[in-house]
């Protein structure tokens, strides 16, 4: 796989799925049948798993990675390394102080249902659901769903989601 190309191997019949309006909520179209996935050691003790992840903002697709804990259900950090997202607004996904609330939010619910989420405003940190939420962008409702909806994509059982439920039964350090 040293010659893997993303974009090529989504543009190709025979190495993606076309994906139903329906399922396609990060509006993709095609997904790749394969994905590079990064496992991250410190000695021999893994310490975050990688996962590229991509879907449509306002003004483009959005590409980016989620780093999470060894537990497979903590955010690490989210990092976009490219987007076309309008400066000051959805361009915000790349400001520090953006990207630090996203460290130690959960993806899943104790059944595995993604509820990891961008949401409008401020999150009340006495909610319930205020470990799975990040604050919104303000001005950039577009890009917020965006990134919601990406990761609720590739967190799911169109993305990673079957492979992360293989990783938890299983020794992480025998991957």
């Amino acid at each position: 796989m040293e010659d893997y190309d993303e974009g090529s191997f989504s543009r190709n019949p025979s190495t993606s799925i076309e994906l139903s309006s329906e399922k396609d909520i990060a509006l993709l179209k095609r997904r790749e049948n394969f994905q590079t996935v990064y496992l991250h050691y410190e000695q021999q003790d893994l310490n975050a798993i990688i996962l590229p992840v991509r879907g449509y903002g306002l003004w483009g697709t959005m590409k980016g990675y989620l780093a999470l804990e060894p537990d497979l259900k903590t955010v690490i950090g989210l990092e976009f390394f490219e987007h076309i997202e309008t400066p000051g607004l959805g361009g915000e996904i790349d400001n520090p102080r953006w990207k630090a609330i996203w460290k130690g939010k959960e993806i899943y619910s104790d059944s595995g249902e993604v509820l990891i989420s961008v949401i409008k405003g401020s999150v009340d940190k006495n909610s319930s659901n205020a470990k799975y939420q990040v604050d919104g962008l303000s001005g950039a409702t577009i890009t917020s769903n965006g990134v919601t909806n990406l990761l609720s994509f590739w967190l799911g059982d169109m993305g990673y989601g079957p492979l992360i439920s293989q990783l938890k039964n299983q020794e992480l350090k025998d991957v």
